[in-house]
């Protein structure tokens, strides 16, 4: 332990005494912005799509059918307990070994949908599984059909239970979204990467893109605390 503190106060000295040169990050600035736009992308994607394979798997595994709650429970165990850079680097290296290519921001962002909807599906899961019992009883009383039972009363709480892990999920994303940059797509982290090859310094970008990151959570972070109090005083 004393050891990793000392070579963390000394790598903390040596960045502190370092000149850096910031005019490089001022030189780089149209093209980390055309960068920050293609990870927004994939980030606004690849929350689309986790959310629409999240609720989709979330359906199936509460199926009546064993064998369709089987497959949903395979998919959601394999995506989520595998690391996302293996189905990057599959989507992208392996698919077209038996014909199937496809561009790199694509293969980049179904990757993270599949990864990330594994992980939705679980939490969407244990939300519907969190409504209390008594809710559903009341639905019946009044007559609500299945539907209108799942529409009126399950998913409105079931949304409200999950909202704080699925949004944890969201941002667990648009992190994961760095990832891209392994296969050549441009993202911001790309961007850096390419800069940083050219002009052989790095410390003034990673602290640039780490900023950036650092920023966009913490905004992120703040519209779901706000939606998630909105849902506790008004329901849905």
């Amino acid at each position: 332990m004393a050891v990793r503190r000392r070579r963390a106060l000394h790598a903390i000295t040596l960045l502190g005494t370092a000149h850096l040169d910031f005019t490089i990050v001022r030189d780089a600035a149209p093209a980390l912005a055309h960068g920050a736009l293609v990870t927004f992308e994939i980030t606004a994607a690849g929350m689309a799509g986790s959310l629409a394979v999240g609720v989709t798997a979330a359906g199936l595994r509460m199926a009546n059918s064993r064998a369709v709650r089987a497959a949903a429970t395979a998919f959601a165990e394999f995506f989520r307990n595998t690391p996302p850079l293996v189905h990057i680097f599959f989507a992208y290296f392996a698919l077209p070994a038996i014909g199937i290519n496809v561009p790199g921001f694509v293969a980049a962002t179904v990757a993270l949908v599949l990864y990330q909807g594994a992980i939705a599906s679980e939490i969407l899961r244990a939300g519907l599984e969190a409504v209390p019992a008594g809710q559903i009883e009341a639905a019946d009383a009044l007559g609500l059909g299945g539907f209108e039972r799942f529409r009126s009363v399950v998913a409105p709480q079931a949304l409200r239970i999950s909202l704080p892990a699925l949004g944890n999920n969201l941002i667990s994303l648009f992190k994961n979204t760095s990832l891209v940059s392994a296969i050549g797509v441009l993202d911001v982290t790309g961007v850096a990467q390419d800069v940083i090859a050219q002009r052989l310094s790095s410390a003034e970008l990673y602290l640039t893109i780490g900023a950036f990151y650092l920023l966009c959570v913490f905004a992120f972070a703040g519209v779901l605390r706000a939606l998630e109090a909105r849902l506790a005083r008004y329901g849905t």
